[in-house]
Formats: C-alpha cells, sequence, structure tokens
C-alpha cells in the first residue's frame, strides 16, 4: 500500500487557507491549493470540539482512506486540506463543552469529498460508459475475430 503524503507544517495549512479555494458540506470542509511538488497531498484537522480521541483518530482514518482511493484521478498536484465538522453536537450537562455525538460513516464521508472535490474541478469526472466498455470481456473478445476474418476475406 502506498503511504498517502501529507501537509505537515502550519505555514503550508496557512497558505492553503489564505490562497487556496474552499468548499464546505455537512461533515468537511475543504481548502485546496495547487503545488508545484510532484503529488498531491493531504492535510487533516480535526478540533477537540469533535469529539475524544478516539473519534479525532477515526474520522481522520476515513478520510486518509477515502483520499486514497481518489488521489489518482486529480487534475494536476495539489494540497487538500480537510476539516472536520461537528454536524450533530450535545453537551453531557449544561456547562459542559458541546462534543460530536455523531461521526460520519467512511461512505458518507467518500461521497462528500468526492462530490467536493468535483465542485472545485479537482477531480476527474468519473466515465461510467468507457469503464463498462473496458471491463466487459465479450466486446473486446467479440470485436477481435471479427476484423480478422473480414480482413482475411478482403485480401484472398
Amino acid at each position: 500500500m502506498k503511504a498517502t503524503f501529507s501537509v505537515k507544517s502550519n505555514s503550508e495549512f496557512q497558505r492553503a487557507y489564505k490562497k487556496g479555494v474552499r468548499k464546505s458540506g455537512r461533515y468537511i470542509a475543504v481548502s485546496a491549493l495547487k503545488n508545484s511538488r510532484g503529488r498531491s497531498r493531504l492535510g487533516i484537522t480535526v478540533g477537540k470540539k469533535f469529539g475524544n480521541s478516539v473519534q479525532r483518530n477515526r474520522f481522520k482514518r476515513l478520510v486518509r482512506e477515502s483520499f486514497r482511493t481518489v488521489r489518482n484521478s486529480l487534475n494536476g498536484n495539489f494540497d487538500i486540506i480537510v476539516t472536520a465538522r461537528a454536524s450533530q453536537r450535545a453537551a453531557a450537562t449544561p456547562g459542559r463543552k458541546l462534543r460530536a455525538v455523531y461521526v460520519p460513516s467512511y461512505g458518507e464521508i467518500h461521497r462528500e469529498l468526492c462530490s467536493i472535490l468535483r465542485s472545485l474541478q479537482i477531480l476527474v469526472p468519473a466515465k461510467t460508459s468507457d469503464r463498462a466498455s473496458d471491463k466487459s470481456p465479450d466486446k473486446a473478445a467479440g470485436s477481435a475475430p471479427e476484423t480478422q476474418k473480414s480482413a482475411g476475406e478482403n485480401g484472398l
């Protein structure tokens, strides 16, 4: 499995926030900035309002996995910063801080990340017709022998 290259320094995060394009959804906010490093990088920020460390780390793992599946379909090289949004929050008691009571599933995160990246024109739209014809063994195997027969008949 290939490692995901990450944005690490504060100055790189700040540059993406200030100069990049932003879009947010229900669960995540994305800032993206084109880079010249030869590969796309991912930065993830999850505040303490999101929940305890188990919830925050689970969210980060899910975002990393979602990014890993789409990184080869990106239009160029970008620094992509994903910020978690606590969509549903509740306090245990009135005097305590708010925290997330719901961590979105992988499917929800993946759908939203893909949707946001498409709207920012960073993710190449998937072409379903090309993929279906490439995967179909009948079309590829069936068309080749017919072409050979017709070429053989014309040559005689």
